[in-house]
């Protein structure tokens, strides 16, 4: 398939992008290039003229632009809801004004309050009221709107910590201290690993059922998120132990 990764530049989408490239013709949309010999239409998710012409020929979009964390100021948080939650809705559109019919969206478990302090599946409501948590509780409601209004199918993966596969269990970000990440007793929550995603983001781009929302996550004791539904829909579980 011929795969677009909106953010493909990004953290989550270093990170997928070799095991997308072994199996698919990959495009990537993103202000800045892309590690790697691989097709790069320059341009910001937001740009409706970008994605025009980044969606020509391509069989499915991967959206994993993510908005910079800020400190929280008015042109933060203007940042943050443009790239969290309009691109995702003009990109969807892009797509379906190109007749491409499957969409995998990067979200994020933040979209819950208390993630590592309850247990989790897919039917509990999302609540995040904090700036990140609310704009990606919202782009999932895009990406319903958006099966809902073009009979489109969006697979919506939930991350929790992704992280690259030699920092594991660790989460580490460009740039930035790794950090293991523990439940309220103490009890070490690993990141999910680059490795496991990239198996994850390569089953969701065939997964075509309608809105779906599945939890990735490298917790596999169940102790804090139910990893069936990701089992059952998409064969998927994490490998890395």
């Amino acid at each position: 398939m011929r795969v677009l990764v909106i953010g493909g530049s990004g953290h989550v989408g270093s990170l997928v992008l070799p095991a997308l490239a072994e199996r698919h013709e990959v495009r990537v949309l993103d202000p800045r290039p892309p590690a790697g010999d691989h097709d790069h239409v320059v341009g910001t998710a937001t740009d409706p003229v970008a994605l025009e012409r980044a969606m020509r020929g391509v069989d499915v979009v991967l959206h994993a632009a993510l908005a910079p964390r800020g400190d929280g100021g008015p042109a933060c948080v203007a940042r943050e809801f443009d790239v969290n939650v309009t691109s995702v809705h003009l990109a969807l559109l892009a797509a379906h004004q190109a007749g491409i019919g499957h969409a995998v969206h990067i979200s994020s478990l933040s979209v819950y309050q208390e993630v590592t302090d309850r247990g989790l599946d897919e039917s509990v409501p999302a609540d995040a009221t904090d700036l990140y948590g609310l704009t990606k509780r919202l782009a999932e409601q895009v990406c319903e709107a958006a099966v809902a209004q073009w009979g489109m199918s969006v697979t919506v993966l939930r991350l929790a910590w992704p992280t690259p596969d030699e920092q594991w269990p660790a989460w580490a970000l460009p740039g930035r201290e790794p950090v293991v990440h523990r439940a309220a007793d103490g009890t070490p929550i690993p990141g999910v690993a680059a490795g496991d995603l990239s198996r994850a983001v390569l089953a969701a781009l065939e997964h075509r059922h309608g809105f779906d929302v599945l939890h990735i996550t490298g917790d596999t004791s169940g102790r804090h998120w139910n990893p069936a539904k990701a089992r059952d829909h998409l064969g998927w579980q994490a490998l890395r132990r």
